[in-house]
């Protein structure tokens, strides 16, 4: 029994080593069969001869014969150039002379796995770089799954440049970098890393965006440049680099490599790495394996596959498959059409078939010129959607310009976008149009079928009722009509103010009785008080009478009924100020005209005398002019005109105590400058509000001699011989100013027959254009108008005439007259 178990362990154990040695066999075969070829055309010998002579070789020079293959294959057919690799300082790393890598002691192959190859261009010589890219090339071909294909490229073309470890990761259709490869990374960094997402920035996405290599030449450099990263890295190791992974010019994903000591490669080097990276690249997509697990085994450009592209014709809006276009330095140009689907007609009427394989800025030039081509670059560079609002586009199109407006979005997909469009035409333009004046207007709709329990409405509707904004408090959204919000009655009807409840269940009677159409205003409780609303309804009944449906529109009216509440608030203290003016102003007039009727004594024996006072008309306000006639117990008439300051009540209270005070203090004989400087003290002592200008006068009509003063004010005019002249007027301050001043008297004696007139300046200034305001000119009309009089010598006549002539009243200021006349 024990004889039996060893024979079978021998026979498994020989079974196995004939397995890998044909693995092995058929990892060379291409490399063999391909230098075979070289040899038959050089040779010009029959492929049997041909491996002869590999043979042969092999034997003379003591070398394996994959890798004599190997080297026959490196020096007739040099590998690929990927793409122009600048030196490693263009890209920001220390420039520093080309070294080679040193020589490295491979790692011991694992059971059942051949050691890396050594020979001529092993050791990291530039002119091994060509033999291990095909050694490599043969060896990827029989890769079973993308971990298999990572150890390969590792064992046959990275070992012998001293790297540590490596991985491989595609790229999703959303921008993501999903790994599916790996050799000689830990589990631990593997599980963390399964996914990077599109807008984490790390070598290999960093890669991937810019499709261009990236190296970082040490940790601290590592640190600096992804200062978020923390954590073990992907990839152990000082120096690690980058490079996108290329396969019939689409962007797959990235390759990482990480070398455990620092490592700067020449500039052959880095050509040779980026041609591994996209050898690397064809073999990924041949894998079984290497799909995403979610999508259908149609490879890993899903823009290419039939089925995605019947997905996209099966779509309503325009789409566009756009593929990044970039500069030497990654940098996204431009981008390209590679696929768009059968609705596709842009603003220039051209379908899919005629944008296919063109450029967004030969395509659109008008897009370049607004910017809208920049945003789409800056989306297709970072990964970030981009969504324009009802844009306005403008493309000149066989010399005339055409221009729509177009809602446009862009998703991140591969190495470009996905563009759709929407064009806006009148009709959407008048939805949209509509939404807004709802939205401004805070007008929403509602409808109710009989049957249902709630009542279907737009979602401003339940806002307007008190439900905070984003919120269906007052009910769930219903089926039948998709977005809108449902509207319980007993809710609604219970945030309506209690006093407007009875109203609201009439009109909705009024409706379910087939009455149209219904309005009601009613309120609603609201964080801020109340709010008002307006109802307005109709119902839809059918030919025999039956309802079909009620519906209407709800809008807020706060705004116009606090307006008209404070345009009627406005109104009544308006109306109650005008009430109580009117109030005032009767009962100032009252005042003055009882003050200016008041008794001024028994008639003067040789004097004939009239006075006037005239309220200013358009202010409708009583001022503080006054006029005063007195007869004194010494056979002298005291003489006053005067002006209060300001209107109303306060003026005409000013003008009573100025006048009284003046009648007393005539009693004792002083003299008129004398009898200012009194009041003057008396105004300023009590430090009253108002100023006043004063002529006083004492006139004698037996001898005619008249003494006079005046406090700012206008002179007197005297009338003799036909002749009028105002009195030369001597110094004086108005009163109310200082309590010191001292005020002159002036004398002069009266003829018989003469008139003397004191007025205020209400008579000659206006305020009316054209009339001016200048006294000097007023004095000068009213000596012309006392000349011109040619009546009899009477002063009533004479102070009438003079009111006409000016056209009095006043319409802003009051008018005082006092003429007197010593008869002859």
């Amino acid at each position: 029994m024990d004889g039996e178990q060893s024979g079978l362990e021998a026979t498994v154990d020989r079974l196995r080593t004939e397995l890998e040695g044909l693995r092995t066999a058929m990892r060379t075969r291409a490399v063999i069969e391909q230098a075979k070829g070289v040899l038959v055309g050089r040779l010009g010998c029959t492929p049997e001869q041909a491996f002869e002579q590999l043979v042969g070789r092999s034997q003379a020079e003591n070398r394996k014969l994959a890798q004599l293959a190997a080297d026959l294959l490196a020096d007739a057919a040099p590998p690929p150039a990927a793409r122009d690799v600048q030196p490693t300082a263009a890209r920001g790393v220390p420039a520093a002379p080309p070294v080679e890598s040193p020589p490295v002691e491979p790692p011991p192959a694992a059971p059942g796995r051949e050691a890396p190859v050594q020979g001529p261009g092993a050791g990291g010589r530039e002119e091994g770089l060509a033999t291990r890219f095909h050694l490599a090339a043969a060896a990827l071909t029989t890769a079973a799954d993308p971990d298999e294909l990572a150890e390969r490229l590792y064992r046959t073309a990275l070992a012998p440049l001293g790297a540590g470890a490596l991985v491989l990761a595609v790229r999703e259709p959303d921008g993501a970098l999903r790994l599916v490869g790996a050799y000689g990374v830990g589990a631990r960094q593997l599980s963390q890393w399964q996914r990077i997402p599109p807008r984490t920035r790390v070598p290999l996405s960093e890669a991937v965006r810019t499709d261009r290599p990236v190296w970082v030449a040490d940790r601290r450099e590592f640190a600096a440049r992804y200062p978020d990263l923390a954590g073990d890295d992907l990839v152990p190791g000082t120096t690690v680099c980058a490079l996108p992974l290329h396969v019939r010019g689409r962007l797959l994903g990235a390759l990482k490599i990480g070398w455990p000591q620092p490592h700067r490669p020449a500039p052959a080097v880095e050509a040779h790495l980026a041609a591994l990276a996209d050898l690397a690249a064809d073999t990924l997509l041949r894998l079984p394996g290497a799909p995403p697990a979610e999508a259908p085994p149609a490879g890993l450009d899903p823009a290419g596959a039939p089925w995605f592209r019947a997905v996209l014709d099966g779509l309503l809006d325009p789409v566009l498959v756009l593929s990044a276009v970039r500069d030497r330095d990654g940098k996204v140009t431009d981008l390209q059409v590679e696929h768009a689907n059968a609705p596709t007609v842009d603003l220039a009427g051209r379908d899919a078939a005629e944008l296919r394989g063109r450029r967004l800025t030969e395509l659109y030039p008008g897009m370049a010129a607004s910017g809208t081509l920049d945003r789409l670059r800056t989306a297709a560079a970072d990964g970030i959607p981009y969504r324009g609002e009802a844009e306005r586009y403008v493309e000149t199109v066989a010399g005339s310009a055409r221009a729509s407006a177009m809602t446009v979005c862009a998703t991140p997909f591969q190495d470009g976008l996905l563009l759709t469009w929407r064009a806006h035409d009148e009709r959407d333009r008048r939805i949209a149009q509509l939404a807004q004046t709802a939205r401004l207007a805070r007008v929403g709709t509602w409808e109710w079928h009989p049957g249902e329990r709630r009542i279907a409405c737009s979602d401003d509707v339940p806002q307007l009722f008190g439900a905070p904004a984003d919120t269906d408090r007052l009910g769930p959204r219903t089926d039948r009509f998709g977005p809108r919000a449902g509207l319980d009655p007993r809710t609604a009807l219970g945030a309506i103010a209690p006093a407007d409840r009875a109203a609201v269940r009439a009109a909705a009677l009024a409706l379910l009785d087939g009455r149209t159409p219904v309005t009601v205003d009613f309120a609603v409780r609201a964080a801020d008080g109340y709010r008002s609303l307006r109802a307005l309804g109709e119902a839809a009944v059918a030919d025999d009478g039956r309802l079909l449906a009620l519906s209407g529109v709800v809008q807020d009216v706060t705004p116009w009924r606090r307006a008209e509440q404070a345009l009627s608030d406005t109104r009544d203290r308006l109306a109650d100020q005008r009430r109580r003016t009117g109030d005032e102003q009767r009962a100032v007039r009252a005042l003055q005209q009882a003050l200016m009727r008041a008794p001024a004594g028994r008639p003067v024996p040789g004097l004939d005398s009239a006075g006037r006072y005239l309220p200013a008309e358009r202010a409708r306000k009583v001022g503080g002019d006054w006029y005063e006639l007195l007869d004194l117990p010494d056979g002298t008439v005291l003489l006053a005109v005067g002006d209060v300051s300001g209107h109303g009540l306060p003026a005409a209270v000013a003008m009573s105590q100025l006048r009284y005070a003046l009648r007393g203090m005539a009693y004792d004989d002083a003299e008129p400058g004398q009898l200012l400087d009194r009041l003057d003290r008396m105004l300023c002592h009590q430090r009253a509000d108002h100023i006043a200008a004063v002529t006083v006068a004492r006139l004698d009509p037996r001898t005619g001699h008249l003494a006079w003063a005046r406090a700012g004010h206008l002179p007197p005019v005297l009338l003799h011989d036909g002749t009028a002249r105002s009195l030369e007027p001597p110094p004086g301050l108005i009163l109310g100013v200082n309590p010191h001043a001292r005020r002159p008297t002036a004398e002069l004696g009266l003829a018989p027959g003469d008139t003397l007139l004191l007025y205020t300046d209400g008579l000659i200034e206006r305020r009316s254009a054209g009339s001016g305001t200048d006294p000097g000119s007023g004095v000068t009309r009213l000596l012309h108008a006392c000349t011109d009089y040619r009546a009899a010598p009477d002063p009533a006549g004479l102070v009438d005439h003079l009111l006409r002539r000016f056209g009095a009243p006043n319409p802003f200021d009051d008018i005082c007259l006092l003429a007197v006349r010593r008869r002859p």
